[in-house]
């Protein structure tokens, strides 16, 4: 009965993440997945040199410590030190794994000491990795959603600067001086990039994969198409600008409209919980079937199966990509 009443505590815990992680996750602020502008990026990085590329990846792994040197060889920590990269923590890839590892082999033993089933101890161990993902993934989220909003402020100093005369490198080190993080930031080490003499293509694609965002992208379109055939870049950032605010107030916009269905959603969603919770205080002996006896279990189960698939539904209909 009390191995019961663990594994259903646990499969609600890891329910309620799941779930909220659904809906907590806004829509403005996500990877850019826009096929064309994207694809546009791709063309124009295979006409950039080969040593340019090389140059650029040579000085990457100069950044890295020699173990992550090592690590970022296989695929899926690659793929672990990118989303850390995005999320804006500068954390090295061996600072992570140690302390997540230290993290997850304390969460086991101490399921262990309390004389848990072993399959339960390794559930709540990997709940630390599972934390550490949806963690990180919150990040990026904030930080693009901040880096779209201060963007267009960063194209009228660009633009400004331009008109004033000035190269565009000066007026990507004026944005890194005058903005905030993120997008202080990541102007900034794009401008030490073409001050120490990299290819100007190849530095806006690398803060476009920094900031992978459909603002981003179209940003970086306008400098890399004035790049190849010239033109008014100062008209036609004046363009972007003007483009992204308007689909920064229509994303506003719809947030506002959309929040009695959110609220409703988080309604639904929760309220299953909440009156578990609420029924476990007043009346104990009306819910203790749903964890010692297996249908209910089974039912739980089900229930818990729903309820995601419902608030994935339910995201779906109430985010909108502008």
């Amino acid at each position: 009965m009390q191995q019961d009443a663990t594994l259903f505590f646990i499969l609600l815990f890891f329910a309620v993440v799941f779930i909220s992680q659904a809906l907590i996750l806004p829509a403005a602020g996500n990877k850019a997945k826009h096929k064309e502008l994207s694809q546009r990026l791709k063309e124009s990085q295979s006409n950039v040199d080969e040593e340019a590329r090389s140059l650029l990846q040579e000085h990457y792994i100069k950044s890295l410590t020699p173990l992550d040197r090592r690590l970022v060889k296989i695929q899926f920590f690659s793929s672990l030190k990118k989303t850390i990269e995005l999320s804006g923590y500068d954390w090295s890839l061996t600072q992570t794994l140690t302390v997540t590892s230290l993290f997850s082999i304390t969460v086991l033993t101490t399921a262990l000491i309390f004389r848990q089933p072993i399959y339960v101890a390794i559930v709540a161990a990997s709940g630390v990795w599972f934390i550490l993902y949806f963690w990180l993934n919150k990040r990026i989220s904030d930080r693009l959603s901040v880096f779209e909003e201060q963007l267009p402020e960063a194209l009228d100093i660009i633009r400004r600067m331009l008109q004033a005369g000035q190269p565009v490198t000066q007026a990507f080190n004026e944005v890194g001086n005058e903005m905030p993080a993120p997008i202080g930031v990541e102007f900034k080490n794009t401008y030490n990039l073409l001050n120490y003499g990299y290819d100007m293509r190849m530095a806006i694609m690398q803060m476009a994969e920094r900031t992978p965002t459909v603002s981003m992208l179209a940003f970086s379109s306008a400098v890399l198409l004035q790049k190849e055939t010239g033109g008014n870049l100062s008209e036609n950032l004046e363009k972007v600008s003007r483009v992204l605010r308007a689909r920064f107030k229509l994303q506003r916009k719809i947030k506002t409209l959309s929040a009695e269905s959110r609220l409703s959603a988080w309604i639904l969603v929760l309220s299953p919980f909440i009156l578990f919770v609420f029924m476990s205080f007043i009346n104990p002996e009306y819910v203790e079937p749903l964890y010692t006896d297996p249908r209910g279990m089974d039912l739980v189960s089900g229930g818990i199966v729903s309820l995601f698939i419902g608030s994935m539904w339910i995201r779906k209909i109430i985010n909108f990509e502008v």
